[in-house]
């Protein structure tokens, strides 16, 4: 169970502490913003799951069960940002059924797809979402070029909505559109009224692991699971118990990110970040993307973490300026244990720390993707079974973040 519901929150990255609980009333001719459920952001610190502290959601979930004849429509603009996707999931399961990533989607008749050719014009979509009994020939009436079929027995369906680095909330555009057509007799009803969606049930718990106290921190690749998958997306996580007078370091050589559109088909991927979460709440605290760390290509970064209350927090941020004006790309985090979650809670002293991959190129020979993946129950134990594909350090070589704890006083000699 305890690995089932971090894998949960691993994937998902993005459940709320919200009010959505609450029944959802009808809204008669609902406006694009009232269809989708409100918007989720990464760092408002309610998102449970480790979300990235850049991204914003948004999730429509209807009763195929009660609309089985309908196919959804949704037509929107393409939002400016560093990435967006579709994702649909069986919401009884939370099993990932379908989707589209930005550079996937085919434009509207005369449009752009700005994630495929630089364009000043965003461009404008439409991604249908059919039944499974629905037959080629529905769909060529449809005109449909981006169709995502519902898996046969899905009872209730969840469309969600990811965007990184949006200009604004919403990407600088409004939130698609969510149209209805019968399939059979092709004409236009009422869209389904949105319901509410398994993904805000989830929970959070606690375990302690042996491997916390070690003073190694491996990473190893997550598993997929069938837990609102970011299906766009491979992990890397680690996790470990930091104490007062500890510093943690990990460090790597980032993935490569593109500098045009034009690079996205090639790049090794779309984007990276480092995020540090509470294995106590599973909310994330503390993130930086790639352009934020801004180190040059082919070039090491090294993370230095301790916590607020360490008594010489002073002397490490002296070390970490030093090696800075020195060129070295550095980046010092300070944890705060006594921190309180937006529950009320301190965030405690367990830290897990992702590496976050969007749209990985597989046939690169560093791909984090090439991993074998390792349960989160005992990692380190399950990784005796093939360290040289799932300890991150071995598998990537330099490009495999690895981390280490030591005593103040260890940290501020080293050399």
């Amino acid at each position: 169970m305890k690995q089932i519901l971090f894998i949960f929150a691993l994937l998902l990255g993005m459940v709320s502490c919200s009010d959505d609980n609450d029944p959802i009333a009808p809204i008669v001719n609902p406006s694009p913003k009232e269809q989708w459920g409100q918007t989720l952001v990464g760092s408002d610190g309610t998102i449970f799951a480790y979300p990235d502290l850049y991204v914003n959601y948004w999730e429509y979930t209807w009763s195929i069960d009660e609309h089985p004849d309908i196919a959804l429509r949704i037509h929107g603009a393409f939002p400016k940002a560093r990435f967006f996707s579709f994702s649909l999931y069986d919401d009884e399961k939370g099993e990932a059924i379908g989707g589209f990533a930005d550079n996937e989607i085919v434009p509207d008749a005369g449009s752009v797809n700005p994630f495929v050719v630089t364009s000043s014009d965003q461009g404008s979509f439409t991604v249908y979402v059919v039944p499974s009994s629905t037959d080629e020939s529905q769909i060529a009436r449809l005109g449909a070029a981006n169709v995502c079929k519902i898996k046969e027995g899905v009872k209730r369906g969840t469309l969600i909505i990811r965007e990184y680095l949006g200009v604004d909330e919403y990407g600088g555009v409004e939130l698609p559109a969510i149209e209805a057509v019968n399939i059979h007799t092709m004409e236009e009803v009422a869209a389904p009224i949105r319901m509410n969606s398994n993904v805000i049930s989830f929970g959070t718990s606690y375990s302690h692991l042996w491997s916390d106290e070690l003073d190694e921190m491996p990473f190893f690749l997550a598993t997929k699971g069938a837990y609102y998958p970011n299906n766009s997306t491979d992990y890397l996580f680690a996790r470990t118990i930091l104490k007062d007078d500890q510093v943690l370091t990990f460090s790597f050589i980032p993935v490569t990110i593109p500098k045009t559109v034009e690079e996205y088909k090639t790049a090794h991927a779309r984007y990276w970040s480092i995020c540090l979460g509470s294995a106590r709440d599973t909310h994330s605290y503390y993130s930086v993307y790639d352009e934020q760390a801004a180190v040059p290509d082919g070039d090491s970064c090294t993370f230095v973490v301790c916590m607020k209350q360490n008594a010489e927090l002073a002397s490490i941020r002296e070390k970490v300026e030093a090696e800075v004006a020195q060129g070295k790309h550095w980046q010092l985090i300070v944890w705060d244990r006594e921190r309180k979650s937006v529950e009320g809670n301190e965030i405690g002293d367990c830290i897990v720390t992702m590496y976050r991959n969007i749209l990985p190129d597989k046939t690169w020979e560093y791909s984090i993707s090439n991993m074998i993946a390792t349960p989160y129950g005992d990692p380190v134990n399950t990784a005796k079974e093939n360290p040289d594909k799932m300890i991150a350090r071995k598998a990537l070589g330099a490009y495999g973040p690895h981390g280490q704890k030591y005593l103040t006083a260890e940290f501020l000699a080293l050399p």
